[in-house]
């Protein structure tokens, strides 16, 4: 269901009347963002480990892009750049130094269809590379942890920006909501490395996508 509530939200957000302003000025020159981010990763939640407990619903990320114009037509415009961004989700799995935590990083290129006058409503894809872990991670000593599994793949993602700020008359700038979803499969979690006791076994599930990432942050050219 929490995947079902971000997509559903997701495209509320894009599909909201007064997406291309005719009043505002047409933005040149390249597009940068910087945003925060509500994730769900529904494979995540299937894990099933051999200790006890299991990962949250929802976790929370950083990143933002920056994309340069290559096409321009009519009604809309083709810009192209790269995407990245740092993601985090908590367990009540324990371990010996502290609660598990799944960490994630992409970083990749991508491309923007801009559509409106106003350029401020994006389709958007992309591919990259794709590094996750999960780790004990010391709360109390900066630097402690322990790596119990890590892998890295290539994936793809797809989804929809809404620059909301720039649709403001005099504005190519502002608030900004993303909803993008990224395929990827890491294949089996599994214990790489025991610290005196198994957190996740031989096979604890399969970890792929499809992975939400609900964003909110600000967009400017």
């Amino acid at each position: 269901m929490r995947a079902q509530f971000i997509v559903i939200l997701g495209l509320s957000l894009l599909a909201a009347p007064g997406y291309a302003s005719e009043t505002g000025p047409r933005p040149t020159g390249a597009r940068s963002e910087v945003w925060l981010a509500v994730t769900s990763w529904p494979a995540l939640g299937d894990l099933q480990p051999v200790t006890s407990g299991g990962f949250d619903a929802a976790g929370f990320g950083i990143g933002g892009a920056m994309h340069w114009p290559v096409l321009a037509l009519k009604n809309s415009e083709l810009l192209i750049g790269i995407d990245g961004f740092i993601a985090a989700t908590g367990s009540n799995i324990s371990g010996v130094i502290d609660d598990v935590l799944a960490r994630h990083g992409f970083l990749g290129t991508s491309v923007k269809w801009a559509l409106g006058d106003a350029r401020n409503v994006q389709l958007d894809a992309g591919l990259g590379f794709h590094l996750a872990d999960m780790a004990e991670v010391s709360t109390e000593y900066i630097g402690i942890e322990h790596e119990a599994w890590e892998a890295s793949r290539v994936g793809a993602f797809v989804g929809g920006t809404w620059d909301i700020g720039a649709g403001r008359a005099g504005k190519t700038s502002g608030l900004s909501l993303s909803l993008k979803v990224h395929f990827v499969d890491f294949g089996a979690v599994q214990d790489e490395d025991v610290l005196f006791q198994p957190l996740f076994g031989a096979d604890a599930g399969e970890l792929d996508g499809p992975l939400y990432l609900l964003q909110i942050g600000w967009a400017g050219r």
